[in-house]
């Protein structure tokens, strides 16, 4: 104990200088970006002023206001590409509203600096007789790691969600046959489905209520169920879109295409689970190996050991 601290105690200005230096590397970094994004919202908001200097007050406060929500948006990336995929990837996996992207950017940045403290200070209690550039690299392997690391969160609550909408939306499909064909209309068939379906698939019913705000908002059937399958993140609800696409372009029957298409979804549902249901011995194979063989065999041989054990006199 002795030791350690007198090792804290030599070393101890190093290492609160190399956190130091993170921390305002990683702020300086975070910093850079948000002054581009501020300068591209200066740009934005002093063409908006021009084109409104005719206006109301009223009208020129909202302009500031949203100007304001601009600036607290700076860690926005730059690139709109870049982050309309950041906010559906968010959207995909449960996070919406506007402050998604800015809060899973301040978690990236938050994490990514606490984690590289915490290597750095630990380094070298842990590993007094190490050089000090080992302590280095420790920390900026898990800063980079502490980066990374809510983007692997999101993905897997993503993937799950994924799951639970391609359970669910079969079930989805023959409650909007049985509406449509007890002449209930797309729109609330929908508001009703997302009711009737907010208990088994949570995630899925509060995608269609989604979707009805859409539909009452004015957006046409098209685009909400693009907007639906976009947040879905399965092939499924794409195709879902497609086909009442083509029934209202082509006029055909739009209760005999959505029992078909039910129809072939449940059949791909059970196919899902049989595949499952086969690919679990092949997954079982590596775990009887390393745990069941070694004991089985080992309960086997004893007798024989033993028997050659006392007839050897050993």
């Amino acid at each position: 104990m002795e030791q350690i601290i007198q090792v804290i105690q030599s070393r101890g200005d190093i290492i609160v200088f190399a956190a130091i230096f993170m921390s305002v590397a990683l702020i300086t970094f975070a910093i850079s970006n948000i002054a581009a994004s501020w300068s591209d919202v200066r740009r934005r908001a002093v063409a908006a002023g021009n084109g409104y200097q005719g206006q109301s007050k009223a009208t020129g406060q909202l302009v500031r206001e949203a100007s304001q929500f601009d600036r607290l948006s700076g860690l926005m990336p730059a690139d709109e590409i870049k982050k309309t995929a950041l906010t559906r990837f968010l959207n995909s996996a449960g996070y919406y509203g506007n402050n998604a992207v800015v809060k899973f950017q301040l978690l990236r940045i938050v994490s990514a600096v606490t984690l590289g403290m915490l290597t750095v200070s630990l380094f070298g209690r842990l590993y007094p007789n190490q050089p000090f550039i080992m302590a280095i690299a420790a920390g900026l392997v898990l800063t980079l790691l502490g980066y990374m690391l809510p983007r692997s969160i999101v993905s897997m609550q993503r993937d799950k969600l994924v799951e639970e909408h391609r359970q669910g939306f079969p079930d989805f499909l023959d409650l909007l046959v049985i509406c449509v064909e007890a002449g209930i209309g797309i729109d609330s068939a929908i508001e009703r489905i997302s009711r009737d379906l907010a208990k088994g698939y949570p995630s899925l019913a509060r995608n269609l209520g989604f979707m009805s705000l859409e539909l009452r908002a004015g957006q046409s059937t098209r685009e909400a169920l693009e907007n639906l399958g976009g947040r879905l993140g399965i092939d499924e609800a794409k195709s879902f879109a497609t086909l009442i696409q083509q029934s209202e372009e082509l006029g055909t029957s739009l209760v005999q295409s959505l029992r078909v298409y039910s129809d072939d979804m449940r059949d791909k549902r059970l196919s899902r689970a049989e595949e499952k249901a086969h690919s679990l011995p092949v997954k079982l194979v590596l775990p009887l190996a390393l745990f069941i063989f070694p004991v089985i065999l080992g309960v086997t041989l004893m007798p024989v050991a033993m028997k050659l054990y006392k007839a050897l006199g050993i």
